[in-house]
């Protein structure tokens, strides 16, 4: 092999190697974090679910007590974090996805 060709040869590799860096990892882990998404989405619906039958009807501050502490423990088991806000907000829309039937 010549001088010409490894040159040619090691740019190659080296934008192929920038190219996977810009472009696939990214997109892993984007695809890493959207399973993970829907992961605790689920978490969150059996959570309102269970404490919807558990409980029962009526005591609404109970429930959602019980599922932010539910939540919140399967959270820290995974390592994961998330404001009171968006947690707030993902159990109303669970709570409105089962009472519509979704």
């Amino acid at each position: 092999m010549n001088d010409f060709t490894f040159a040619i040869l090691k740019i190659t590799v080296a934008v192929c190697a920038a190219l996977v860096t810009v472009y696939l990892v990214p997109y892993i882990d984007s695809l890493k974090k959207d399973r993970r998404y829907a992961a605790f989405l689920e978490i969150i619906d059996v959570a309102v679910r269970a404490a919807e039958q558990v409980i029962g009807e009526g005591k609404g501050k109970l429930k959602k007590s019980e599922v932010v502490s539910f939540v919140r423990e399967w959270m820290e088991s995974k390592g994961l974090k998330i404001t009171d806000a968006e947690l707030d907000q993902l159990i109303e829309c669970a709570v409105y996805n089962m009472r519509e039937g979704f």
